[in-house]
């Protein structure tokens, strides 16, 4: 099933429209390697509903001074924006996701490949911690989760493109059941980092 059908569907199933947000800019990416603001965009992304300043800063455990800061380099990165420009002052004003997913595009333009770098460095460093968490609270339910699962595989680019959409299946599926992304009984928050590479052939030597 092509990318954009499942996007379609999950739309559909959701009931928020998608809208996909696609950074080029190093600077952009920059604004979003950054711990703290990762927090922040993964709550507005996941739930979709607006926030205020204060709520996030309740949410997120940074503090509200903590929390302003960086919701403008947020706004400024085209990542997140104000639910009602017009309502309440700036720690009343809600916040909401700019869209529902992020691309990162690589490019040849200065400092995209370095920004990615440092992107790439948070969410490595963020899985380890997790595991290492995990070490010292185990809690039931632990075998429904898998920390780092690793697969070898002989694929064409539709055939990757084909595996790639496994996660957007897999989150259809649930809204079919009437999941909605939201807290509720038993329910613990989760995260999932997927990442499908191609082996990059070794320099011949000589």
């Amino acid at each position: 099933m092509p990318l954009n059908e499942i996007d379609a569907e999950l739309a559909a199933a959701s009931g928020i429209p998608n809208r996909p947000i696609h950074l080029r800019d190093a600077e952009a990416i920059r604004v979003l390697a950054h711990t703290a603001r990762q927090r922040v965009v993964n709550l507005l992304f996941a739930d979709q509903l607006a926030h205020t300043s204060t709520e996030l800063s309740e949410l997120t455990g940074l503090t509200p001074s903590a929390m302003s800061y960086h919701l403008r380099a947020l706004e400024k990165a085209g990542l997140v924006e104000r639910s009602d420009p017009e309502e309440g002052d700036s720690r009343t004003r809600p916040w909401r996701a700019a869209g529902t997913s992020i691309f990162i595009h690589g490019s040849e333009a200065e400092g995209v490949w370095e920004a990615q770098d440092a992107l790439t460095s948070i969410a490595v460093s963020e899985l380890r911690g997790r595991l290492q968490a995990l070490r010292t609270h185990a809690a039931p339910g632990e075998d429904s989760y898998v920390g780092i699962s690793e697969s070898t595989l002989w694929l064409t680019d539709d055939e990757a493109a084909h595996y790639a959409q496994a996660l957007q299946r897999a989150e259809l599926e649930l809204r079919r059941t009437g999941w909605t992304n939201a807290p509720g009984p038993g329910r613990r928050l989760s995260r999932a980092l997927f990442s499908l590479l191609p082996e990059v052939p070794p320099a011949e030597e000589g």
